[in-house]
This record gives C-alpha cells, structure tokens and sequence, in this order.
C-alpha cells in the first residue's frame, strides 16, 4: 500500500504502473486510470515506500510486475511497460536495471541498428 497524504487514503501498489517525478511532484500512473494522480510529494518519498519498483531513471520509478520486455542498444535501454509505455533507462542506471529484470526472469533484447 501506498501512502497518498494529499488524498488521505492509500493506494494499492499492485495497481500502480509507473511514478514519474517533476520536482516537487509526482505523477501516479495506475492500472485503470485515464489520468495520473498528480501528488505534491517527490519520487523519493514514494521510492522509500516501493522498494521493489525499479528506478529506472532520475524522473522514473517502474513496477517489474508490469515490465513485458527490455531492450538494449549499445548503452541505451528501454523498459516496455503493460500500457504500450516505452521508458528510457537512464545511462548510468543501465546496468543497475538489466542486472534487476534478468533476475527476474527476462531476457535483454538487441535492438537492431
């Protein structure tokens, strides 16, 4: 459960697909949402609640429990999501994410040139 102090509620973390930061905001992306839950709380105070999501890059945490395939080209990596969302792994994250999905089972795809 996710702790939401702007609403007062919690939110299940099953539901949540992707927390994007913008400063001093987040952006919830949840499951059978249109639009994403807008929160006056950085990335790091729901990092701290979501210890297995992925952070992928400085702006993007991800559940792997909605990541459907990673490819790789290069240094550039990309984290596909359930909702047809293609994240950006950040450079220096790279190796930090690949090690993190494989040992979940996934396999790194090659992106042709």
């Amino acid at each position: 459960m996710i702790h939401i102090p702007s609403n007062q509620s919690l939110q299940r973390a099953e539901l949540v697909l992707r927390l994007e930061g913008d400063g001093n905001y987040t952006n919830i992306h949840c499951l059978h949402r249109l639009k994403p839950l807008l929160i006056s709380r950085t990335l790091l105070y729901f990092q701290r609640q979501l210890p297995d999501f992925l952070r992928v890059s400085k702006s993007t945490l991800v559940n792997p429990a909605y990541v459907v395939r990673l490819a790789k080209k290069g240094t550039v990596a990309y984290v596909y999501l359930r909702d047809d969302t293609m994240v950006l792994v950040s450079r220096r994250r790279v190796a930090e994410t690949v090690s993190a999905l494989t040992k979940l089972g996934f396999s790194v795809e090659k992106l042709p040139k």
